[in-house]
């Protein structure tokens, strides 16, 4: 019994340690989180701000704060899901989200729900003085539109549509809008716009990410053409009709069974962190794979690299140790990892 309660000791002194090693993290990952969204880089404030949640789930500024770099990335159906567990769980000024949620319902065109929404919160006569108008008027804004204004509107769409698109995506060069826009189409039929969105995949110029969501639009629709994609200076002939989500290729979860193995257990955080990236990284070269590379290679890289993030230092000697690879091929990898996640911050 008393060597039971000894190595009981040992491993919860040994938890302690492992917290002690992350001191204030939630509050530097929030901090960096919400600088990043000042200066307008939502994917990088997104990554922050998702990290600093597996902390404090319900903390406002940081649930608000995503809903925001979803929002202005384009991501309009996760952020009006994530304002949705807002509301129900009555995080932040509920009123306050009320607004950016019925927005967020206004751009993705769902005026049934606004009208539903809105309708339902005037009901309860309840509502602050300061928020009463603004509501009203989009209460007004969804039944124009939900009635014969629409129906007008409709006629012109495809052509304002299409004139949105050539602007946005051959002329401002807005990296956020152009997301924006395609994430608009997925409810439309998608073959009116592809003399549009094919020539922009092959121009070297535009960013990989805007690439990469247009190709899983045409994936999504299940477009049957050969296509020439342009990234990070090469190019490849593809059809949507047959590319596979990358997050789903055997190399791509070769890499996620040996970073879990080495990390799940030891630092759960790390290993979440290091799937995120490698996620991203695969998100930003698609529909160009990584077959062909060292799965060890990857996991290692991305180890030291999420140990990096989180402040972590690691002897390079211990990552060949574990992993089984040569420093000098890490680096390298390391290297390309990191060329890969600049692309992930859209200015």
């Amino acid at each position: 019994m008393g060597s039971e309660n000894s190595m009981d000791k040992q491993k919860k002194d040994q938890k302690q340690d492992k917290i002690i090693l992350f001191p204030k993290l939630k509050e530097r990952l929030m901090e960096k989180g919400l600088e990043a969204l000042t200066n307008k880089k939502f994917s990088e404030a997104l990554t922050f701000l998702t990290q600093a949640q597996e902390f404090e789930r319900g903390n406002h500024e940081i649930e608000l704060g995503i809903v925001i770099c979803l929002f202005e990335m384009g991501e309009l159906e996760q952020a009006k899901e994530n304002c949705l567990v807002m509301l129900k769980e009555d995080v932040g000024d509920y009123f306050h989200v009320l607004q950016i949620y019925v927005t967020i319902l206004i751009q993705l065109g769902q005026y049934d729900e606004v009208k539903t929404t809105i309708e339902a919160v005037l009901d309860e006569d309840a509502v602050p003085p300061e928020y009463y108008d603004n509501l009203f008027q989009l209460l007004e804004l969804s039944k124009r539109m939900l009635g014969g204004e629409r129906h007008e509107q409709a006629e012109n769409l495809n052509e304002e549509i299409k004139n949105q698109l050539q602007n946005s995506l051959y002329n401002e060069g807005n990296i956020g809008n152009q997301i924006a826009i395609i994430q608009s189409l997925k409810e439309l039929n998608i073959r009116k716009y592809i003399d549009l969105l094919v020539p922009f995949l092959s121009i070297p110029e535009n960013h990989p990410i805007v690439k990469t969501i247009i190709i899983q639009l045409l994936v999504t629709n299940q477009v049957d053409l050969e296509m020439e994609v342009e990234k990070l200076g090469a190019t490849i002939m593809v059809n949507p009709r047959d590319l596979v989500d990358p997050s789903m290729s055997p190399f791509t979860i070769q890499v996620l069974t040996i970073l879990e193995e080495q990390l799940q257990n030891e630092n759960p955080t790390l290993f979440e962190t290091a799937k995120e990236i490698w996620l991203q990284h695969l998100f930003v070269l698609y529909p160009f794979t990584l077959e062909e590379e060292d799965p060890s290679m990857y996991a290692a890289a991305l180890h030291l690299y999420s140990a990096e993030l989180h402040g972590m230092e690691i002897e390079n000697r211990t990552l060949e140790q574990i992993y089984g690879v040569s420093l000098f091929e890490l680096k390298q990898t390391l290297e390309k990892i990191e060329q890969i996640e600049g692309f992930s911050y859209m200015e």
